[in-house]
């Protein structure tokens, strides 16, 4: 009897998994669709043909839904291996290590993380498991900058800022069938071993 209600909670709990990633999966959609992270869970619920009762009660509000949204990508981009990458040695070999899996991610998975962190009201309360990954990006980088380039810490990190656009554009054009992904990791690669170069400090 025990097996049976272990077996029947499990298989539960796997659909309201299956829910709840179908939500936010349609959430990402709609990011990129509409190129903007001002998701409506309504909008949510009408076009996965459910409630909007049920939708609430798995994210109780717009801000819930987009923290999953970046948790998964921040889930993704862990599994890719960004962090690994963040541990090169040298700054140039980090960049343009961490610049392909960013640029192989978006080219997937689409500019979510992108307009969600650009929105200041979003950007500035981004916690969740995305909020350690984009900490250990700004961190690691932004001491390889201060280390290589003998920049100041906070203009350390907004070289880092300003380079992340860089991935962020080639994987746009990619998915817009402007360019190939390996024209796009070249480009990339190219773009930031010149400015890291341009960038450093006279002998």
């Amino acid at each position: 009897m025990a097996g049976t209600v272990d077996r029947g909670g499990a298989n539960t709990r796997m659909k309201a998994q299956e829910r709840a990633a179908l939500m936010v999966l349609e959430a990402d959609r709609q990011m990129n669709a509409q190129r903007s992270a001002r998701i409506s869970p309504p909008d949510i619920a009408a076009k996965i043909g459910t409630s909007r009762s049920l939708v609430y009660s798995y994210f109780p509000d717009a801000d819930h839904l987009v923290e999953a949204v970046l948790d998964r990508h921040a889930d993704l981009l862990v599994e890719a291996g960004i962090l690994d990458a963040l541990r090169r040695p040298s700054l140039g070999d980090a960049l343009i290590d961490a610049a392909r899996i960013y640029c192989e991610h978006v080219s997937d998975h689409g500019s979510a993380i992108e307009l969600c962190l650009r929105e200041p009201r979003i950007g500035a309360r981004a916690g969740g498991r995305m909020r350690g990954v984009v900490l250990a990006t700004l961190h690691r980088l932004g001491r390889l900058v201060v280390r290589e380039l003998a920049f100041g810490t906070s203009e350390a990190l907004a070289v880092v800022r300003i380079l992340q656009i860089i991935p962020e554009d080639a994987a746009r054009l990619v998915r817009s069938d402007k360019i190939s992904r390996e024209t796009a990791h070249r480009v990339c690669a190219r773009l930031l071993r010149a400015s890291v170069d341009e960038l450093r400090p006279a002998p």
